[in-house]
């Protein structure tokens, strides 16, 4: 069976015209068609639709003079999808690039200057289609691992009320926005990073090769830089785990972005308790709740919907 197109022109717009004026209709409809990725055919049906009442109703207008009212009326529908045209030309230009990885997946996204940015899994990255002509701004919520390109505008990543700035670089940023108890942590691989509270850029802390920073809301600087093994901090490229006195429930959301399964805690009490624990090579999902279990004095058992935790 051959796969409907979706552009086709819908007959309730096709029905709003005269026979000999579809043709060209259809190939105004066609163009659009070509900005899917940021407008869908429903929207673009509302916008004819609405036009075109506006302007049959600016045509009905007493107080214009026949002339221009039987131009309107003569011409409108083809000005109706003249101007959608344009409006859809225009919204796909102010409409942001958004980039979501699923959960148990990772993806490598290439900006347009060259930069590269490795996403977690669970993460998400959105940033302007004049990227690189006007600035280089990118907001992330999640996790991602930076390959700055040099360039003459500076590299930003704006996340959950953070900033970071760079020329170029290689970096990680860790900021979860239903994380928001453990702020956003950046740490440099080669460079100078400079990291501070959103809009106040005139006092950050500058960090180099090898140093992390950390900042929670409410704060007016982020933390001192010190030194950290970058490894550690990048395990998850190599999809293992590295828990360095980390709560036990940010390590389950961490574990249910992973292996793509829910993951209920009944043991409250526990959530908020700290573990440490490094994983030098790729582990099952059971091995390390057994792992936890065994030092929390916990139990597990699997569900329809995943796992549940208990005392």
């Amino acid at each position: 069976m051959s796969k409907p197109n979706k552009h086709l022109l819908p007959d309730s717009v096709g029905r709003r015209f005269d026979k000999s004026e579809r043709d060209q209709i259809r190939e105004v409809w066609d163009i659009s068609g070509s900005l899917e990725d940021s407008v869908t055919p429903g929207e673009t049906e509302r916008a004819l639709s609405d036009l075109h009442l506006r302007l049959e109703m600016t045509g009905e207008m007493k107080s214009k003079p026949e002339i221009v009212i039987g131009w309107l009326h003569k011409h409108s529908r083809l000005l109706v999808a003249a101007i959608a045209l344009i409006t859809l030309t225009s919204l796909f230009f102010l409409v942001p690039k958004t980039v979501v990885v699923s959960y148990g997946e990772m993806a490598t996204v290439e900006l347009p200057d060259g930069t590269t940015i490795e996403m977690n899994s669970g993460s998400s990255i959105r940033y302007n289609r004049f990227y690189q002509f006007t600035n280089r701004t990118v907001e992330l919520n999640g996790e991602a691992y930076f390959s700055v390109v040099s360039h003459g505008h500076p590299f930003i990543v704006e996340t959950n009320g953070a900033t970071v700035e760079v020329t170029g670089t290689r970096f990680n940023v860790r900021s979860w926005n239903d994380e928001p108890e453990n702020g956003v942590v950046v740490t440099v691989a080669e460079g100078e990073v400079y990291f501070y509270p959103g809009l106040l850029s005139e006092n950050p802390v500058i960090l180099h090769t090898g140093e992390t920073s950390h900042w929670n809301r409410g704060e007016t600087q982020p933390s001192s830089p010190k030194m950290v093994e970058m490894e550690e901090i990048t395990a998850w490229r190599d999809l293992r785990f590295v828990f360095r006195e980390q709560t036990l429930a940010s390590i389950l959301r961490d574990l249910e972005r992973r292996y793509d399964v829910a993951i209920e805690l009944e043991a409250e009490q526990a959530a908020s308790t700290t573990l440490t624990a490094y994983y030098s090579q790729q582990v099952s999902l059971e091995s390390v709740l057994n792992d936890i279990c065994a030092v929390k004095g916990l139990r597990y058992t699997q569900t329809t919907n995943g796992y549940r935790i208990f005392k």
